[in-house]
């Protein structure tokens, strides 16, 4: 029985949605939180999250870093993603938006006054496309409550992520 150890910090950021995925795949894992930065060295390109997929003699089988990747791995594995690459594609740009529109904000707030306005501006565009694009997509759907077909999909799960940010 293949089981996972989650590694990040204790707080809502860019691993919760990794988070979500192992809850909705029923799953057995654990979660550590590394003390940081101390155990940053022991991590795969020194960042967080990490995630440790074990084999059933409780050996690490897979480790990997960066949270999208870690996110689409999930989603492939327990059929929150679509086999087929194109509808898989729709769902993965969701997301790739989401993390545009996150960086526009950061930028936003990181900005000098003198360029905040243009700094919002992007970030109110980025956000205004998303959920137009968004809402048509769930009106496409038949308004069933989830984005594409009728079960639980990574742009539901990653969408959730981004609203509790």
């Amino acid at each position: 029985m293949t089981t996972f150890i989650f590694r990040y910090f204790n707080t809502i950021g860019f691993g919760e949605a990794s988070r979500l995925l192992l809850a909705a795949a029923q799953v057995e894992w654990t979660e550590e939180h590394p003390e940081w930065p101390q155990e940053k060295p022991n991590q795969p390109f020194g960042r967080l999250p990490v995630l440790i997929e074990r084999s059933a003699d409780g050996s690490p089988d897979l480790i990997l870093s960066e949270s999208a990747t870690i996110e689409r791995y999930l989603a492939r594995t327990y059929g929150f993603l679509p086999m087929d690459p194109r509808q898989a594609a729709l769902q993965e740009q969701l997301h790739d938006r989401q993390l545009d529109i996150l960086e526009a904000c950061r930028a936003y707030m990181t900005v000098s006054d003198s360029a905040k306005e243009e700094a919002f501006a992007k970030f109110e565009g980025l956000l205004d496309k998303a959920i137009s694009i968004h809402t048509e997509i769930l009106r496409e759907n038949g308004n069933t409550g989830y984005s594409f077909g009728s079960t639980l999909s990574y742009a539901d799960i990653t969408l959730y992520w981004f609203m509790k940010l």
